[in-house]
């Protein structure tokens, strides 16, 4: 008779089927991941109210050469001026509309301003929508130009949102040691502030001392 598998090993196929499906698997807890990441990862959206005269500003940290989408529109069909600010210079203005939609990459990191300011002497509640990065791309447009399955545009995403990602922790390091540099030169600074202060104090302290030994002397009193 002919010689059977010795017992607990598997044969070449099973092992493979179970390696596949061990991928399978993997692959899908990945996506799974992945789009949550995608949906939690979805910017700003909010009816903001503004007492009559208001003006507030909402801030978004965005990286260097990032899309920066803000859309802004009054619920009751009144007029607002909307004013987008980049770190250092104004990016986009416009006044008196009851709608407003601006796209733009950023030219520089750090936080984008968005103020809001109601002229009216009414009270308005405006919407304002934000999405920055991989969230203000429209995705379904990329998958028809480059023929992409639902698993490569989601990977798409997951890469450029982690690419985000990366960009942002550099920047917080770089404005990290900026700000460890300032400390530092301002520390030295006032070290060498102090020790002016003290040679300062004992110097004039010595020339009081021989001061008052000269006048005591010239009046014979020691």
């Amino acid at each position: 008779g002919g010689a059977g598998q010795p017992g607990g090993v598997q044969p070449r196929g099973g092992a493979r089927q179970a390696a596949r499906a061990g991928m399978r698997r993997a692959v899908a807890l990945f996506l799974a991941w992945s789009s949550a990441v995608c949906r939690d990862a979805s910017g700003i959206e909010v009816f903001v109210k503004f007492g009559p005269k208001e003006k507030k500003c909402y801030g978004e940290q965005v990286a260097k050469s990032e899309l920066l989408v803000a859309e802004f529109a009054t619920k009751d069909g009144k007029k607002v001026n909307v004013t987008v600010l980049s770190p250092h210079v104004t990016i986009f203005s416009e006044h008196k509309r009851e709608k407003v939609k601006t796209a733009f990459t950023t030219s520089e990191a750090g936080p984008h301003w968005m103020c809001i300011h109601n002229e009216e002497d009414t009270a308005s509640e405006v919407w304002m929508k934000i999405l920055a990065g991989p969230e203000a791309k429209d995705y379904s447009q990329i998958a028809k130009k480059e023929h992409l399955e639902e698993t490569q545009v989601t990977l798409r995403k997951v890469e450029e949102i982690l690419q985000n990602y990366h960009s942002n922790v550099l920047y917080i390091r770089a404005r990290e040691e900026r700000m460890r540099v300032t400390n530092d030169s301002t520390a030295f600074r006032v070290i060498g502030f102090c020790v002016f202060n003290v040679v300062l104090m004992i110097t004039v302290g010595g020339w009081q001392m021989l001061y008052f030994k000269r006048f005591f002397r010239s009046k014979k009193i020691i």
